[in-house]
């Protein structure tokens, strides 16, 4: 009978690449968790002040502040109907604000060909600012 002495090291060298796999993958799929709630938050939390307010500096300067664990320097805020465009440059009261952010995740594999994984977060509200 031979000796199985290196059987466990072997079998330990074959599964360990495809553990690190599932944990990076887990790993992932908390973080775009994450991101996907904090963008959903920032963006209600947004669209709530700029229908109180009907000011974009604020509206951004909340998204700021609520977006949680993202950098807020790297998420990108949409407003439509901005500030400066109809309806909001009269009475803009029951139009409808549409704050939308996206946020960047980069792959840890990007040189294998995946690409970043960009998430999304909507909201909308009803203004109810008066002049």
């Amino acid at each position: 009978m031979r000796s199985e002495r290196g059987q466990a090291l072997v079998e330990f060298a074959l599964v360990l690449p495809m553990i690190c796999a599932m944990l990076l993958a887990v790993l992932l799929v908390a973080e775009i968790g994450v991101a996907r709630l904090a963008l959903e938050h920032g963006a209600a939390e947004g669209a709530r002040t700029g229908a109180l307010t009907n000011d974009d500096a604020l509206v951004r300067g909340t998204i700021a502040a609520s977006v949680g664990p993202l950098d807020a320097a790297k998420v990108r805020v949409s407003i439509d109907p901005t500030q400066d465009h109809p309806p909001r440059t009269g009475d803009p009261r029951g139009s409808l604000l549409h704050v939308t952010l996206r946020y960047t995740i980069p792959m840890p594999l990007a040189f294998v060909g995946l690409s970043n994984v960009v998430i999304q977060g909507d909201a909308a509200r009803r203004i109810e600012w008066s002049p």
